[in-house]
């Protein structure tokens, strides 16, 4: 099955893009002074992630409600790409997204079993009172593209189907709506075990 896969985007909370900086090939990265998405981070998005179809043909976005989703110019941004959207109501992600229903929890869990390995095995630094320090960006770059890239592109193709996006009309896919797939589950809560970058760090100074 050919990968047609999107890349992931990550970003980092600062005011500039960090010095030195090494990014896989598959990503893309953004900074922004809170890590959040935004407006403007979702144009950046659309513009670097969302290829056009190979004859320039029309295409559907399925995603959910989120305030910046639904601003002018990100309609216009993407009826310039030809691209038609379709807005999942609020409470129904879990079921109608492909990323919350089937995608998400394995992605997580492929990023968390990279860093429990890197806190058994190291290397790790320490701060001068002896504190553990996060491991740093380009680790944590290098580990978000392996585990993307642990992802079968079956799954990502299956997860479309089981919310009813890209079932054949004829009714012959329909058992695929009712697939047992797991669910997202939210963050586990981590302990304060290491020492935060300061504010300067995280603007790349």
């Amino acid at each position: 099955m050919k990968d047609c896969r999107l890349p992931p985007k990550v970003i980092f909370k600062g005011v500039r893009r960090p010095r030195g900086l090494v990014v896989p090939g598959s990503l893309h990265v953004s900074v922004h002074k809170k890590g959040w998405m935004d407006e403007a981070g979702v144009k950046e998005w659309i513009c670097q992630c969302l290829p056009q179809t190979p004859r320039n043909e029309q295409s559907l976005l399925v995603w959910d409600s989120f305030r910046a989703h639904l601003t002018d110019e990100v309609k216009a941004d993407l009826k310039r790409q030809k691209i038609d959207v379709a807005v999942i109501p609020g409470g129904l992600t879990p079921v109608l997204q492909p990323l919350d229903k089937c995608l998400n929890k394995p992605l997580k869990d492929n990023v968390r079993r990279k860093h429990l390995a890197w806190m058994i095995s190291g290397p790790l630094d320490y701060t001068p009172v002896g504190k553990k320090k996060v491991p740093s960006r380009n680790l944590v770059l290098r580990w978000v593209h392996e585990a993307w890239q642990e992802i079968p592109v079956k799954m990502v193709a299956k997860s479309f189907k089981t919310c009813g996006i890209s079932n054949s009309l004829d009714g012959t896919e329909d058992d695929d709506l009712f697939t047992d797939e797991a669910q997202e589950i939210n963050d586990d809560e981590e302990d304060n075990e290491f020492e935060t970058e300061s504010e300067g760090e995280s603007d790349g100074e």
